[in-house]
Formats: structure tokens, sequence, C-alpha cells
């Protein structure tokens, strides 16, 4: 039995763990810390799906403030902020070998470069995920939308046969996933969306569908801001991924808010670097203009924490 390990129990780990846990086809170690940990330890790690409510009782959590153990993992998903990757390295290190697979799923297009400066042993993968969640309370997690897609994969072809054991372990686990044939290309497409929305949802400090109904003018120049970084760095991706953003975000509630702008306004430490910051330092350094993201970026670099 495949041994997956998921560090970060938030909106987007705590998802994911709970439906694996449910389905009980793999063996799934959970890493949590503070409330939160105790929340789960004591009552479950608590599900809200749109109309649908369960709890699972995790057989392997783990505190990933005091963890002794010393389990090596097949897979490891990493669903913490990106900001984090420096702290669960020791945590990260303690349970891979040279074969782990790593997977990070964390908001951002620049992880695999990060990562590298704390990863000892185990191969680096990129993945990239379409959710809305967020932890509602200790112990509780609610998605908010029917959105959930899942896509990993590895741009030099290896692995392929325990990677597609890992998305069939999904996809029965009723978590849409695809392993990606051209994973770079599937992780800008959503940095595209991820980025612009979390950018200006942030700056105007409105809701999704607020962005649609009175900023599309300026939403398109930015996702034009970003497409264009994109393409200069090698990726091919613009109109058709732009219009893919769009549709995307009209089937989303109008209420609905980024984790970003959520952050700013519970006065947290936010995702401002890997999500707007990286796009003006990469332009800058490409001789790119992007107006647009660097008004805002400057604003919110202010009021970030």
């Amino acid at each position: 039995m495949f041994k997956i390990g998921i560090i970060g129990l938030g909106g987007v780990g705590g998802y994911i763990g709970a439906r694996l846990i449910q389905k009980n086809l793999a063996n799934i170690s959970l890493f949590a810390r503070g409330e939160h940990y105790k929340a789960i330890k004591k009552s479950g790690l608590k599900i809200k799906d749109m109309n649908e409510e369960f709890t699972v009782t995790p057989e392997n959590l783990i505190n990933s403030q005091n963890d002794e153990s010393h389990e090596i993992f097949d897979i490891i998903f990493i669903t913490t902020k990106s900001y984090s990757f420096k702290e669960i390295s020791k945590t990260l290190n303690q349970h891979t070998n040279e074969d782990t697979l790593i997977i990070p799923l964390s908001n951002g297009i620049n992880h695999k470069v990060e990562l590298r400066n704390y990863i000892q042993k185990g191969i680096l993968l990129e993945g990239c995920i379409y959710i809305l969640s967020n932890i509602k309370e200790a112990g509780y997690i609610q998605k908010k939308a029917l959105t959930f897609y899942l896509i990993f994969g590895d741009n030099q072809n290896r692995f392929q046969g325990k990677l597609q054991k890992l998305a069939d372990i999904l996809n029965q686990s009723g978590l849409k996933s695809k392993l990606s044939q051209n994973i770079e290309y599937d992780c800008w497409t959503k940095y595209l969306l991820i980025s612009s929305f979390a950018t200006l949802t942030s700056y105007f400090e409105k809701p999704m569908g607020y962005i649609l109904e009175k900023k599309m003018s300026l939403l398109k120049e930015v996702l034009d801001e970003i497409i264009t970084v994109a393409n200069a760095l090698g990726v091919n991706i613009g109109e058709n991924e732009r219009a893919k953003v769009i549709n995307q975000v009209q089937n989303v509630s109008y209420n609905s808010k980024t984790s970003m702008q959520l952050d700013f306004e519970n006065s947290k430490k936010t995702e401002l670097e890997a999500l707007t910051g990286y796009i003006v330092h990469e332009a800058r350094n490409l001789g790119i203009e992007v107006r647009n993201i660097n008004i805002m970026y400057e604003k919110l670099a202010k009021r970030s924490i």
C-alpha cells in the first residue's frame, strides 16, 4: 500500500487527506500543528463540502512541532503556504529518502527553485491544484465551490508508473486528478488565475465576482502582463488561456475571496511575494513592463506583514 504524507492541513491538505482516508486506498499520514492538531486529535477532521458534511479520524496524525517519527513516504504532498518552506524542511527531510516523490501544491510558480534550498533527499516534482477551501475553525475545513482539480507531473517523464498509480488512487478517492504530460504549462495556467485574482481582490479588497463585474478591463490587462512574462520565460500561453481563466471564475460564487485576500483581511502573513512579487521581479529582470501589477504590488507591499 502506498505511503502518502501530507504536510500542511489547511484548506488544501486537509480536504485531500480527508477524502483519501475515506476510501482507504493508501496509507495516509497527516501533519498538523497547534490548535488545529489538538482539535483533530480530539474530535477528528471535519469537512464541509458544499452540502455534504463528514468527519474522518486519521490513524496517522502527526504533530509537526513534536515529530519523533522517521517513517519514509513514497509520496509527500506539500500543502503549506510557500513562505513556510524553510519551516517545514526538517519534517520534510525526516520522512524522505532518495526515492520519495515530493509534490508541492502551494500557490506560486517558483517552488522547485525555492525548495531546492531545503531538500536534502527525495525527488522534487511539480504540481498545482484548483480548489476554494479554507480552515473555518480548528479541526474544520470548508470547501466553498464544486471546483477541484489536482495536476502533477514530471517534465522529464520519469516515474510514470508510480505517478499513474497515484493518479488512480486520487481519482478513486473522488479527487479529480491528472498526470500531466506538460506540467510547466499546466502550472502556469493555474498561476495565471491565482496570481491575477489574488492580486486584484487583495488590492481592491473586493471578492472575485466584483472583479469580473466592475474591473474586467483591468483584469484583462493584468492577465496579459502575466502572459507576457510567461512567454518571455519560454512558456506558451496566450489568449485561449486568458479566456479560460475568465470562464472559470464566472462559475465561482460572486462573494468568493482568494486566500491572499483573506490573509490581508485577517492581518496574517501573505503570499504576496509568490503571487505578485514574482511577476514584478521577473519582469524587471527580463526588461518587461508590467505597469498595473507593479502599482498594485507596491501598495500591497506596504500593507503586508
